[in-house]
């Protein structure tokens, strides 16, 4: 165990939100109370602060919601070093003026003429500061302020369990069965937080529907205990002859023992046995180490996926130096036999670029020259609402469909909220060069291929990015694609 460290820049804060109905005063009542004794208030002080949390309560509740409409209250302490902010705030009618507008106002008896200012002059007198902020359409906030007569340990001293090393022992490497998954979405969480980008690995039965439908193949490792230790899979949501590797978490109290590289042999022994053409890997861009398994097992970089999903700090991988952009991928390749030869259409200013992957693949590759298409054109369209991500997979290219692609890529842009949308063309179709040409004027960057994804062949990735992006963020292994990024730079840069 370590003792937990001070973190004054973010104060420990608590809430509670109640009707706005005076049946729930003794609830409040009890939090402040609560409160108090964490922070350490003298029984006054206690006191004075229970007086004017009070007075803010029924003042809501009198006031805020007129005509009987029902409304909450949202209070939150906020545990300073030196003082207490409690907070108070409505969705209520709107309020103009601040406590300090509200003076008492005496008859020439004595009597207060103003009920309300006295309740504010209540706060005022037992507290340090008062203070009240407008907040548009999230209604309104007091904050009555109380502080300390001297600085208090506000956190409370914790321990951080370190997870211990597991004693040795014999692992087996086996196909996931259905009752592994509770102990696999345990083991993501362990290694990721929930920072991991398929939420279906925190929930066991979303894990089984994707074995069961085979959009995704697990493998685990099982420990001598039947504890499931570490996880691997392939990806193949279209039922083309190539599969995604990727999904790797191996338990902190198991690593240094040589899982990872089995599981990966294991994963992709599977894979030639389910006679695929190869696999390709997606390594996150923000971290050059996460690079490292595609180069040892061969994968050979053929595009970057620009602006893939919103900024993540890995629980796996943390950086202090991750920059507030959106994550992207480099995307590779790796064929289990000598690949066949492809004849792909682009246009002439990116035959070299094109050239130069498939030389990299080892793979006979001819250019051909672009023509209308015979045919009328098909695609379908993805929209990802919590990547804020569109895609468009044409399966027939059609060069007379282009203004049905644009109007479908400005809807995801300015209605959906893209801040990217990917346009993906089949590469052994000649009227893919026309819809590059027009793509490229619309403002589309040619991203890199897609091997073995498309039903015919290959895909060339266009993107459209709606949002700024800086290619100098972009992390990558020595000797493991620089060429793309220095190419798809220049092109950006144009």
């Amino acid at each position: 165990c370590a003792p937990h460290c001070q973190n004054h820049e973010s104060p420990p804060t608590t809430g509670l939100f109640i009707p706005a109905d005076k049946r729930y005063l003794h609830l409040l009542l009890g939090y402040v109370t609560e409160i108090c004794r964490i922070v350490n208030l003298s029984e006054t002080d206690h006191f004075h602060l229970e007086v004017a949390s009070e007075e803010a309560f029924i003042n809501i509740v009198e006031h805020a919601y007129p005509d009987c409409t029902p409304g909450n209250i949202y209070i939150e302490a906020r545990m300073k070093p030196t003082e207490l902010v409690l907070s108070f705030r409505d969705e209520g009618i709107p309020f103009h003026d601040s406590p300090k507008d509200y003076p008492l106002e005496l008859a020439s008896d004595g009597d207060i003429r103003s009920p309300h200012g006295l309740g504010f002059q209540i706060m005022r007198n037992t507290v340090d500061e008062v203070r009240m902020e407008n907040l548009g359409k999230m209604g309104k906030v007091l904050h009555l302020i109380k502080r300390y007569p001297a600085p208090v340990e506000i956190e409370m001293s914790q321990d951080i369990h370190e997870i211990p090393e597991a004693p040795l022992q014999q692992y087996s490497i086996r196909p996931m069965q259905a009752h592994d998954a509770p102990q696999v979405c345990r083991l993501f969480w362990l290694v990721y937080g929930y920072t991991y980008k398929n939420e279906d690995f925190y929930r066991p039965e979303g894990l089984i529907d994707l074995n069961e439908s085979g959009r995704i193949v697990s493998y685990v490792a099982v420990g001598e205990d039947n504890e499931v230790v570490a996880h691997v899979g392939l990806i193949r949501p279209e039922p083309v002859l190539m599969a995604e590797f990727g999904l790797l978490a191996v338990s902190p109290a198991h690593r240094g023992r040589g899982l990872m590289g089995k599981m990966e042999d294991a994963i992709i022994a599977k894979a030639e046995e389910m006679h695929l053409f190869g696999l390709s890997i997606n390594a996150v861009t923000s971290h050059a180490k996460s690079q490292k398994v595609s180069v040892k097992k061969a994968f050979i970089p053929c595009s970057l996926d620009l602006a893939a999903c919103p900024p993540r700090t890995f629980k796996a991988l943390v950086s202090e130096n991750i920059p507030a952009q959106r994550e992207s991928y480099l995307h590779g390749f790796k064929y289990f036999s000598t690949p066949p030869p492809r004849t792909v259409y682009v246009p002439k200013r990116h035959h070299h670029f094109i050239s130069t992957i498939y030389e990299k693949m080892q793979q006979p590759c001819s250019i051909g020259g672009p023509s209308p298409a015979q045919s009328p054109g098909d695609y379908k369209i993805h929209y990802d609402r919590t990547l804020q991500k569109g895609v468009i997979t044409v399966f027939t290219a059609d060069e007379r469909q282009w203004t049905e692609i644009q109007r479908v890529t400005d809807d995801m842009v300015h209605l959906a909220g893209a801040e990217v949308v990917d346009l993906d063309l089949p590469l052994s179709q000649p009227a893919t060069a026309l819809i590059f040409d027009l793509a490229e004027a619309a403002g589309f960057i040619f991203t890199g291929i897609r091997p073995c994804q498309a039903p015919d062949g290959d895909y060339a990735r266009l993107q459209f990015l709606s949002i700024p992006f800086d290619l100098k963020h972009i992390q990558i292994y020595p000797n493991n694609g620089e060429f793309l990024r220095e190419y798809i730079a220049s092109y950006m840069a144009a």
